[in-house]
């Protein structure tokens, strides 16, 4: 009778706990895949934790939203991350979604570009400052391109739009996206990776939470990257069974595009939600010292928490 008591009193106080909310870094998209099979498959259940997946109103939003306490945990890329910690936000790292850079520059073979320091005299549209702006002038600086010798558009979020008419003659891109759309419209894409280029590698996607939620909720942070883990080795094991899960909630985002985002995206998530290598993170944060996007330096541990993962 004792066992059985024990056994109903723990089942209630999983029961009663409130569900995590995880704000995604954008609308939900292949990146995501993972955390949609394991809410499939019941992952986050089995781990004894009840997860909301919420998308953001503005992709600004996640980190923020985390840092004031209005959802527990949320995903943005790990430069992102940094420099909301450079600007004060009370934020640390738990784990990683996508481990390594999805970004760089992406221009058309049709407008001469074979080589990264074929921009020299062209226009290269952006959509985010300050830090866009930093990540083309480091990589053209490292192929001897200086920042006169090439001119910045901004074009807002319509990139695409303005590098196939030729409104610009590069943009950043995702090579998991733009890329492939562009491939897909029968255009011959030309893409730079910023890594190969003099930026730091980094964590695309980390999850971040307030310090206070480890100190509150560690048992439900711990469930769900350990349910997380376990839905990104599904993904690799059984990609069309994981893709099915994800198209089933999103039936509208079902067709070519999004099958090879999803392909393209598949080797790049991180084994078991692993984002705790230390000379990464060195290297990413005094990048941006270096460049004026954060003001110091903050010790590894107040940026990163291994703890919690599977």
């Amino acid at each position: 009778m004792k066992r059985v008591w024990c056994v109903l009193v723990v089942a209630c106080v999983v029961g009663s706990a409130a569900p995590l909310r995880v704000m995604l870094d954008f609308y939900p998209n292949p990146n995501h895949v993972p955390l949609y099979t394991a809410q499939a498959r019941g992952l986050f259940a089995a781990a004894g934790v009840e997860v909301d997946l919420v998308p953001p109103a503005d992709p600004s939003d996640p980190a923020k939203l985390a840092a004031a306490r209005a959802v527990d945990l949320a995903l943005t890329p790990q430069i992102n991350f940094l420099i909301a910690k450079g600007a004060g936000l009370p934020l640390v790292a738990v784990g990683a979604l996508i481990d390594g850079a999805l970004g760089g520059l992406l221009s058309l073979r049709e407008y001469g570009v074979e080589a990264l320091s074929d921009l020299r005299g062209r226009r290269i549209g952006y959509a985010l400052e300050p830090l866009e702006p930093v990540l083309w002038r480091t990589m053209l600086g490292a192929v001897g391109v200086s920042p006169g010798e090439y001119e910045l558009v901004y074009v807002g979020m319509n990139t695409l739009l303005a590098l196939l008419s030729h409104r610009v003659d590069a943009i950043g891109a995702f090579r998991n996206y733009e890329l492939l759309a562009v491939e897909l419209l029968g255009r011959a894409p030309v893409f730079f990776p910023q890594e190969e280029y003099g930026v730091p590698d980094t964590y695309e996607l980390v999850v971040v939470a307030h310090p206070a939620l480890l100190q509150e909720r560690p048992g439900a942070v711990r469930a769900f990257l350990a349910a997380l883990a376990e839905g990104i080795s599904f993904a690799r094991e059984h990609p069309d069974e994981a893709f099915a899960a994800f198209v089933a909630a999103f039936p509208d985002l079902e067709g070519e595009l999004t099958r090879r985002s999803f392909a393209a995206t598949l080797p790049l998530y991180a084994t078991g939600a692993r984002h705790s290598d230390p000379a990464r993170w060195a290297a990413m944060q005094d990048y941006l010292i270096a460049n004026g996007l954060i003001p110091r330096a903050f010790p590894l541990e107040e940026l990163y928490a291994g703890e919690l993962l599977p």
